[in-house]
């Protein structure tokens, strides 16, 4: 006897159950709190861009619509919103690019890649933008800033937020497994991979249909591709370059697997603690189910779902050794 396909709402039931499993097993948690952690809705904060204006007139502006919030001392220009929100949202500033709203968590990789003016720097998976912006405001839109991404759809509507947001960018349309080819004979000073990938810190189990693109088949799928992005990424960076790796899931087959794979695979990679002081890091896992990683990836940070709002994410920091000579 055939068995009849299952409901979207029994797949949803399965899927979910999957999830909290894994999610409960990574963060050594009950079940029930798990899942009352991932029906948290998720916090929004604001990042005042400096390519505009002032960010102290900016700063006036927001205050003057009725917003509250608090400065965010890890991320500069960075503030909380503990009220104003829609009007915030509705407002000019926000329309015409003065600030950009975001969750704190997505400020952290490039905090964490910290660009320099002057620098040569590349952005892999770029679209929308909000963190393309954010590089070219710390780099003061001064040196050389590639934003790439694979779907001409979604480098349209980057290309519209950038000039939203008064930021300078070269942007390119090329597959991210083929990237070194592509931009053969660039090399960069620091590159952010943000990569593809399954959206766990994005799902909230009070909305069922956030899990309908989930599945354990899926996250594998992504790890591989994650893997061969990073290697092309690799190979574009300088000798002595910062490329920074993140991801919005908290799938370890997404995070420290594909960060573990580049450290067997590549001599001259070294991965830096990411320390930044009043934030709620956690670090990076050494062993998920029974597979052991490279010790170094405590130095990974994590930031967990939490009672915050917070989106979970995944940060590495890694170093390309110049004193390691490897072959081409």
């Amino acid at each position: 006897m055939t068995k009849k396909p299952k409901s979207k709402i029994d797949k949803r039931i399965v899927k979910q159950q999957q999830l909290v499993a894994r999610v409960s097993s990574l963060l050594k948690a009950d079940q029930a709190e798990v899942q009352a952690l991932l029906s948290t809705p998720l916090q929004q904060a604001v990042r005042i861009n400096p390519l505009k204006q002032d960010p102290s007139v900016t700063l006036d502006v927001m205050q003057k619509l009725g917003w509250q919030g608090s400065s965010i001392d890890w991320c500069t220009n960075g503030y909380t919103i503990d009220s104003g929100f829609e009007m915030l949202r509705d407002s000019d500033l926000a329309r015409d690019g003065f600030v950009y709203i975001q969750n704190t968590s997505s400020w952290l990789p490039v905090v964490a890649l910290d660009p320099q003016p002057g620098e040569t720097v590349l952005d892999v998976c770029a679209a929308p933008g909000g963190k393309t912006s954010h590089i070219a405001a710390l780099m003061q839109n001064a040196g050389t800033l590639i934003a790439n991404d694979n779907s001409k759809p979604r480098l349209m509507r980057l290309q519209r937020n950038l000039e939203r947001l008064s930021a300078t960018a070269e942007l390119t349309l090329h597959d991210a497994t083929l990237l070194a080819r592509k931009l053969d004979g660039q090399l960069f000073d620091r590159i952010l991979l943000d990569a593809p990938c399954s959206g766990e810190g994005l799902i909230n189990l009070s909305d069922p249909s956030t899990l309908d693109t989930w599945s354990v088949a899926h996250v594998k799928r992504l790890a591989t591709l994650q893997k061969r992005i990073i290697s092309q990424a690799w190979q574009l960076l300088k000798p002595g370059g910062v490329l920074v790796y993140s991801t919005c899931t908290t799938a370890p087959e997404e995070n420290e697997a594909v960060i573990n794979w580049l450290l067997r695979k590549q001599p001259d990679a070294r991965l830096h603690p990411i320390l930044l002081h009043n934030t709620d890091l956690k670090s990076g896992i050494t062993e998920w189910q029974g597979i052991k990683y490279h010790a170094d990836l405590s130095g990974a940070a994590r930031i967990l779902p939490n009672t915050d709002g917070d989106e979970a994410f995944f940060v590495a920091h890694l170093v390309k050794d110049a004193s390691v000579t490897t072959e081409s």
